[in-house]
């Protein structure tokens, strides 16, 4: 409580707000609990003093404005394209819901396999998890662990919870699987395992950024899945340093395309199904032959699984 009065009466510094370079840490920094409480005080100040001015209409000694011959003016309202909402999508349950089902990957412990909406998840993380392990050796160190599965499956959680369809989901981590692997070569000895595991997750949002019409706001995946991690200024910050990794270019090769699909859709030899058909590499022809997989409110996906 003590931290809390605190947060409220004392401004984070701007370090603390952005993040800034902590040693042992690549791009991502783990906030303290300090600096989270900072953090959510002042996120629910802010929310007030918002609906105080704009619902309320309240004006407060901060909208005033010198005029002519000392005449005092408030600060004129913001202009009317501020006011258009964007198009997102917004999840529809409660973060971290447990889902008994999850429960038939042996290599995924039971703490992370309880993230997983459907069984399939399972499949696709271990695959998703697997292709990642093919960077470097010291990559599948720090990827194979239930802290890396744990993370990204609520970020497939997240994704499911939004309604995006099962084919949007599997292109989304084969693009995110791609960046990963370009990140991990530049900053990855850096890294330790429980910032491999977000960092992961961060390239996903950014993948779905890219991929997708759509998107679920990045506050939401704080929300959900980075909660205890770190605020969203410090997630702005990191997401735009590994854009920036990507030298702001997000499309991939075919062939990157390919190889991340047919790892993902077909653990051993190729894409599974129809949508391997003479070797196809369009993200469009494989989402089409994916659009069969997706799951309705009732039961899983069926994602293909080998042997």
């Amino acid at each position: 409580m003590a931290d809390v009065i605190a947060a409220a009466l004392r401004p984070p510094s701007l370090a603390s707000m952005v993040g800034g370079q902590k040693e042992g840490f690549a791009i991502l920094p783990k906030q303290t609990e300090h600096e989270l409480n900072f953090y959510e005080v002042h996120s629910r100040l802010d929310r007030v003093l918002r609906f105080l001015q704009i619902d309320m209409g309240y004006s407060f000694l901060d909208d005033a404005r010198s005029g002519w011959c000392g005449s005092v003016n408030l600060r004129q309202e913001a202009p009317p394209w501020r006011n258009i909402k964007k198009s997102v999508k917004l999840p529809q349950a409660a973060p971290m819901v447990m889902d008994e089902e999850a429960e038939i990957m042996m290599k995924i412990g039971p703490d992370a396999a309880k993230y997983a909406k459907y069984p399939d998840d399972l499949v696709l993380v271990s695959r998703f998890a697997s292709l990642l392990a093919e960077t470097t050796p010291a990559a599948a160190a720090k990827v194979q662990s239930d802290e890396f599965y744990k993370t990204v499956l609520q970020a497939v959680r997240l994704m499911h919870l939004c309604g995006f369809n099962y084919s949007d989901v599997v292109v989304t981590l084969a693009y995110g699987s791609t960046y990963f692997r370009s990140t991990f070569t530049e900053i990855g000895h850096i890294m330790s395992s429980t910032e491999a595991a977000h960092v992961g997750t961060l390239l996903i949002f950014l993948a779905h950024s890219f991929v997708l019409d759509e998107t679920c706001p990045l506050r939401c995946w704080q929300k959900h899945i980075f909660r205890r991690y770190c605020s969203v200024a410090v997630l702005d910050a990191a997401l735009f340093r590994l854009f920036h990794l990507r030298g702001f270019c997000l499309r991939l090769t075919k062939e990157e395309e390919q190889h991340a699909l047919s790892a993902l859709l077909h653990s051993f030899d190729g894409l599974d199904g129809g949508a391997a058909a003479e070797g196809s590499t369009e993200v469009a022809a494989i989402a089409s032959a994916l659009s069969a997989l997706a799951p309705s409110p009732q039961e899983s996906p069926g994602l293909g699984r080998s042997g």
